[in-house]
Order: structure tokens, then C-alpha cells, then sequence
């Protein structure tokens, strides 16, 4: 029998092994539109720009500048591509996805007025503001601890048939986590094959699904002077996980035991509302200012989720348990959103915009009827912060075509010092334009640093993942 690991701290208490946490509320608050292809190439800077189905849900006054009638959609290639080291062991993980970034049509209503309300514009559609399509492959020698050690910790002080069904309790079936000892005066404390580590670690966590976002936007334009629009947005969401972790003992050092196995699925969907009203104005015909505000997003969400640990014996011999199913009602509030932009052009022919974003993350939050989340809705004011992302763009026109580039900035959600987050896009693009048919090609490459951990943070070693995606996007469309 191993040595007895005596555990002091206090014990976690969750849901199970999927509870819902701030990692839930980060996930759906961070928002990137997708959209056309000409907004991908830009950098995303539509917010004052307008006149493209994506700045409906950036800058819904931006649905003012449409002078007529438009069709458009976009099918989208997604790669990414997640590289991993973990003290000096090294992994790649690779997703890829085709999916319909954008679709949606405006309709416009010339007034014939040479002043005043000139035009009333009415949008409807979907713009993809999510894409949750990941491949983590981490891989690990571990000689201290174990993913059972974190077990132990969860399982402190609790009798055996109080364990967690999706977790603690299925390694307690598979003698993963071993004897209880009484220790501190009673408190019970269970041992543990191969707490003190000797094992090959390697986690296979493959992410997919989406936050797509339909928008019924309504807008004019004074004077071609002030612009004003509003919109409703109902986001739906699919989020899928499947996660397979495992431990082995590689160099034959612990009695009995060979490896062991976690898989634990989780299929998350739900659907929400928000609201957006944003306002342009151009006080000269080459500069353009544009202010926003998104509200909160109001999110209902169902997780069904589920587990199973298998355990191999040195003797060839192997054992598995499986959780029930569970499944689980819940809220999610996300943070409202500022967002300020600026459109310089010189005679049709150059332009450049830059918008700028401001979000609070930490004032998202978890509701539910059967749970309070006091203390997770706590964990998400101590563990983010608000920060700004910046989009900038540039585009030349050749009539009938134009070629963009574009550069954005996404800002680190997490309180200063805790974890990197921020994310660098470039992105360039080509389109062509007539009268009534237009076709446009965007291109971006993302780049993003961050810490993952395995288990608890303060017995393991962070992971350095590099996130690196590319989408490439085309649209078409016609005028009417």
C-alpha cells in the first residue's frame, strides 16, 4: 500500500465533474463575429464602416449606409491548431471545420427625400460570433502526483457512499482511490495507488459546436448625416466535449497496477437574447464616428454530460464503471459591451477603421433555481477583469476591386498575472463589386498563449498552449 497522502486543505465541493463554473461564463462571453468575408479581411472593424451584414451585430447602425437591397452568404473553412509543452514534453492537436459563417438579407426602403429620412433599412439573418472547434493534446512525466491525488483532495472527508458518481466515486470502484484512514482527530482521508506519481500522463479533449447569432435589425439614415439602428439578437448554442485522460505506469514501478482510462462526454445547448442599439454619425463626408451598446446576453442553457473510468491490471485483466447521465438546467448572464469606432476615407478610393470594444468579464454570472453559485459567480469576480479588444482595417478600391488588410487585438480576460488569454488576429482579403453582384475573399490567422491545467493548480504544473487558427472565407451576393 502506498504512503498515505495526509490532506489539510479544504475540501471542493461541486456538481460533479462537470459542474458549470466561470470557465461556462468565459466560453459564451467571449464573442468574435465571423461574418463576411470583406469583415474577417478588415480585422472585424465594422463598427462605423457599415453597409455589411456583420456590423449588424457590432454596430447595428451600420445597417443606415445600405444605399440598396442585399443577399449574401458566407461558407467558412475553419483550422486550428493547438500546440502544447509541458515541462519539455511537447504535443499538437489539430480540428477543422466547414461551416456557414453568414447568411442574411436587407431590405431597403428609398424614402425619395433629398433631406431628413432618406432611407429605412430592415435586416434579418445569422452571424456566427463563436466557434468552438479544438483539439488539446497534452502528454506528461509526471514523478510527484497524479490526476488521483486531485481525487483524494475532492474526496476528503467524505464516506464512500457520498462520493461523486462522476468522478471520485468510479475511481473508488476501480481501486483507484484505496483504504480510508481516519486523520486530524476523524476526519476521513482516503490513500491511493499511485499518488506519488511514476506515471505517463497524456489528456485527448476534443471541443466542437458554436454560438451562432440571429439578428432582426432595423435602422435609417438622416441627411446622410446621423445613422441610427437597433437589433435583437437570439444566439443559439452547441457545445460538444469529449475528453479522454489517462495515466499509465510506463516503467513498471507500481505493484499491481498498469494504466487507467477517464472519458467523459458533455453536450451543452441552449438559446438566449440580447439587445443592441448603435448610432453613426459623419459630421464631414470623409470621417465617420459610431458608438454602440450590446446588452447583457441572457442565455438558458441544458448540459447532458457523462463519465466512465477503466482500469488495466498488470495481469491483462481490466474493470470500468459508468456514471448515470446527467443533465442540468442553468442560466448564464454575460457582460454588456461598449463599443466605439472611427471611419477616415480619402476620395472612395482609401479607407481605414478601427473600432474598440470594452468588457467587464467579471460581471458575468450563473443563475439556477437548484443551485445558488454563490461561490463560482465569486470565483468569476476574482479571476477576470475588464480590458478592451482593438480591430483596425484598411481597404483600397480599384474599382471593381478592393484589397484589405486588417489587424486586431482581443485583451486578456484574467486579473493581471494569472494567465496570458489575449489573442493577435491579421487578416487580408479581395473583393469584387458591380452593380448588382459582389464576391469577396477574407483570409485571418489567430494566435493565442495560455495556461492549462491538468487538475488543481496547486499540485500540478500549468500546460503552455499556443492556439494557432486560420479561417478563410467567401462571399457572395447580389444587390436588388
Amino acid at each position: 500500500m502506498k504512503k498515505l497522502i495526509i490532506i489539510t486543505i479544504t475540501a471542493i465541493f461541486s456538481l460533479g465533474s462537470y459542474a458549470q463554473n466561470d470557465v461556462d461564463v468565459l466560453r459564451y462571453s467571449q464573442t468574435r463575429v465571423g461574418g463576411t468575408a470583406r469583415s474577417i479581411a478588415f480585422g472585424g472593424a465594422m463598427g462605423s464602416l457599415g453597409a455589411d451584414f456583420s456590423s449588424l451585430s457590432v454596430n447595428p447602425a451600420g445597417i443606415g449606409l445600405f444605399k440598396k437591397s442585399e443577399l449574401s452568404v458566407t461558407p467558412t473553412f475553419y483550422f486550428s491548431r493547438l500546440n502544447s509543452d509541458m515541462d519539455g514534453n511537447s504535443s499538437t492537436g489539430e480540428k477543422d471545420n466547414f461551416n456557414m459563417n453568414q447568411y442574411g438579407v436587407v431590405f431597403v426602403n428609398d424614402l425619395r427625400a433629398k433631406k431628413g429620412l432618406k432611407y429605412f433599412q430592415f435586416g434579418i439573418g445569422v452571424n456566427r460570433t463563436n466557434n468552438f472547434n479544438n483539439y488539446y493534446h497534452i502528454t506528461n512525466e509526471n514523478h510527484d502526483n497524479s490526476m488521483m491525488t486531485d481525487y483524494q483532495i475532492d474526496a476528503y472527508n467524505t464516506d464512500p457512499t457520498d462520493l461523486d458518481p462522476f468522478s471520485t466515486d468510479l475511481a473508488w470502484y476501480n481501486y483507484l482511490l484505496e483504504d480510508t484512514v481516519r486523520v486530524n482527530g476523524g476526519q476521513l482521508a482516503y490513500t491511493s495507488p499511485i499518488s506519488e506519481g511514476g506515471v505517463h500522463q497524456e489528456l485527448k479533449n476534443i471541443t466542437w459546436g458554436s454560438t451562432n447569432e440571429m439578428t432582426i435589425s432595423m435602422g435609417s439614415s438622416i441627411s446622410d448625416i446621423f445613422y441610427i439602428g437597433g437589433s435583437v439578437g437570439f444566439p443559439f448554442v452547441r457545445y460538444f466535449e469529449q475528453y479522454e485522460y489517462m495515466e499509465q505506469d510506463v516503467a513498471d514501478t507500481i505493484q499491481g497496477f498498469d494504466k487507467y482510462f477517464i472519458d467523459q462526454k458533455l453536450e451543452t445547448h441552449g438559446s438566449g437574447v440580447n439587445f443592441k442599439l448603435g448610432f453613426i454619425v459623419r459630421p464631414f463626408g470623409f470621417l465617420r464616428f459610431g458608438i454602440a451598446f450590446h446588452s447583457p446576453t441572457w442565455l438558458s442553457l441544458n448540459d447532458e454530460y457523462s463519465a466512465r473510468i477503466t482500469r488495466f491490471y498488470e495481469d491483462g485483466s481490466q474493470d470500468y464503471k459508468d456514471s448515470p447521465i446527467g443533465r442540468f438546467d442553468y442560466n448564464i448572464t454575460t457582460p454588456m459591451k461598449l463599443v466605439g469606432s472611427a471611419t477616415f476615407s480619402i476620395a472612395r478610393f482609401f479607407l481605414v477603421s478601427a473600432d474598440v470594444d470594452y468588457i467587464n468579464y467579471s460581471s458575468g454570472m450563473l443563475e439556477s433555481g437548484n443551485y445558488s453559485f454563490f461561490d463560482e459567480n465569486a470565483e468569476v469576480r476574482d479571476k477576470y477583469k475588464s480590458t478592451l479588444n482593438i480591430r483596425a482595417g484598411a481597404e483600397i478600391r480599384l474599382r471593381p476591386m478592393s484589397f484589405r488588410v486588417g489587424l486586431a487585438r482581443y485583451g486578456s480576460p484574467y486579473v493581471d498575472e494569472m494567465n496570458d488569454g489575449s489573442m493577435i488576429v491579421a487578416s487580408a482579403g479581395l473583393g469584387y463589386r458591380n452593380r448588382d453582384f459582389f464576391m469577396d475573399l477574407g483570409g485571418s490567422y489567430s494566435l493565442k498563449k495560455e495556461d492549462y491545467y491538468l487538475y488543481d493548480s496547486r499540485i500540478i504544473d500549468a500546460a503552455a498552449l499556443e492556439y494557432n487558427e486560420i479561417r478563410i472565407a467567401i462571399t457572395a451576393g447580389i444587390k436588388f
